[in-house]
């Protein structure tokens, strides 16, 4: 075996032993001040192992860390390899450090990432003690790190949590990260709070947070995020508007999930205009079927939310057979890409349909399972429609005075009058 280089020779093959990839000139030059002879004699031994490009240069020999990266998601694979990076490097170059800490940090994510994903697994398996043993693992490793280190690991956690059906831990979990987060990384965890706010009903939170991305890879999510909860909120042309610009988002990045979303909150906001307004839906018909052909190309699994808005469409139309075909459509997508959301918003179009009260209880209750309280609201308008319930009636109250959207609140109101008269 080559013995190990000493120095900064030893520096500079870890920093190229860790990417798959040619390390860049620039970056060499920053770190290391470029190649020069006295560094080029240290790596004489590694020299067959050394490609130097005209973008750079890369380890062509095989390496544990990119081995380790590869296996991402796998945790037994990942287990086999586990152990701390160099762990006695150390470095007398700041540049250097820095670096070393966030790798050493960044493999170490890799391993915590794949056993949170292990602990919603069992958990949504009926294994919760061994879920939360994971789960209580990863947040003694958090507890352990630098601020900065530890408010990105809260962004897995907040994953978790997303997963099952947690958004107000998702929500308290990315708050208390933000103040340590910077750049991009903050950026994303602003549109992914703000998506948690949205199912908590939160919504006026979510779209002055939200309105704080201009720019960047996470806006044009931001934007649909934002008309989303300018949409349970009740101030429809503000969210047609800016769901507007999140559309205009995704066609310059090419984004055909993003403009789907888009689309479909702006077919929701239109839809609602035409029901108070008693005209015929057909923005919202356009919107819906834009969006619906998009994922023509995109795949089934994201074609269940604009089949369902187009379901309902139709059903205010007076189209009901092609109303009922487009819901129960929708309904089987949603479920089989386990789509709780799509799932919801087809068993309320199946109700707009039908008027068959057990579809909007189920909606119900799916949204109270799905803990997305907007949807809920609606969900219980709809059941209110068909029963006389006093205790849903306050609920439904309250929750459109936590979302602030005052012709729900209206509607919640007018119930509660008509059962105090019965």
């Amino acid at each position: 075996p080559i013995a190990p280089p000493t120095g900064r020779a030893l520096e500079f093959l870890v920093f190229l032993c860790s990417s798959p990839a040619a390390r860049s000139h620039a970056d060499l030059e920053a770190m290391f001040g470029g190649v020069s002879d006295s560094l080029s004699a240290g790596l004489a031994d590694f020299a067959a192992f050394l490609e130097f490009t005209s973008d750079g240069v890369r380890f062509a020999g095989s390496s544990d860390v990119n081995a380790y990266r590869s296996l991402a998601g796998d945790l037994k694979g990942l287990s086999k390899l586990r152990g701390e990076f160099c762990p006695s490097l150390t470095s007398s170059n700041p540049s250097f450090t820095a670096w070393l800490e966030a790798e050493r940090f960044a493999l170490r994510r890799v391993f915590l990432a794949a056993l949170l994903q292990n602990a919603a697994q069992l958990s949504e398996s009926g294994r919760v003690k061994e879920g939360q043993a994971n789960l209580a693992f990863v947040q003694r490793e958090r507890a352990t790190l630098e601020p900065r280190f530890a408010a990105e690991l809260s962004l897995e956690l907040a994953r978790y949590f997303w997963r099952l059906n947690q958004p107000d831990l998702t929500a308290q979990t990315l708050q208390a990260a933000l103040p340590d987060l910077r750049g991009n990384v903050r950026d994303e965890a602003i549109v992914n709070l703000g998506a948690a706010l949205v199912r908590v009903g939160r919504v006026k939170e979510a779209d002055e947070l939200l309105e704080s991305i201009v720019s960047g890879a996470s806006h044009g999510w931001a934007l649909a995020h934002r008309a989303n909860a300018q949409r349970f909120a009740g101030q429809l042309e503000a969210a047609i508007h800016t769901a507007d610009l999140a559309y205009r988002a995704a066609v310059a990045d090419e984004d055909g999930f993003l403009a789907v979303s888009a689309l479909c909150v702006k077919g929701e906001a239109l839809l609602e205009m035409a029901i108070d307004t008693k005209s015929e839906p057909l923005e919202a018909t356009i919107a819906f079927g834009k969006a619906f052909g998009i994922t023509e190309m995109l795949g089934e699994e994201a074609s269940a939310a604009p089949l369902a808005g187009l379901a309902h469409a139709h059903a205010i139309w007076g189209n009901r057979q092609k109303a009922l075909e487009q819901a129960e459509k929708a309904f089987k997508r949603a479920r089989a890409a386990k789509d709780s959301a799509s799932a919801i918003r087809a068993l309320l179009a199946l109700y707009a349909t039908t008027h068959i009260g057990s579809f909007a209880r189920n909606a119900l209750t799916e949204a109270r399972t799905y803990s997305h309280e907007p949807l809920e609201l609606l969900a219980s308008l709809c059941v209110l429609e068909k029963d006389t319930d006093p205790e849903l009636a306050v609920q439904a109250l309250e929750l459109a005075r936590l979302t602030g959207n005052a012709a729900l609140e209206t509607r919640a109101i007018r119930f509660m009058t008509v059962e105090s008269s019965a």
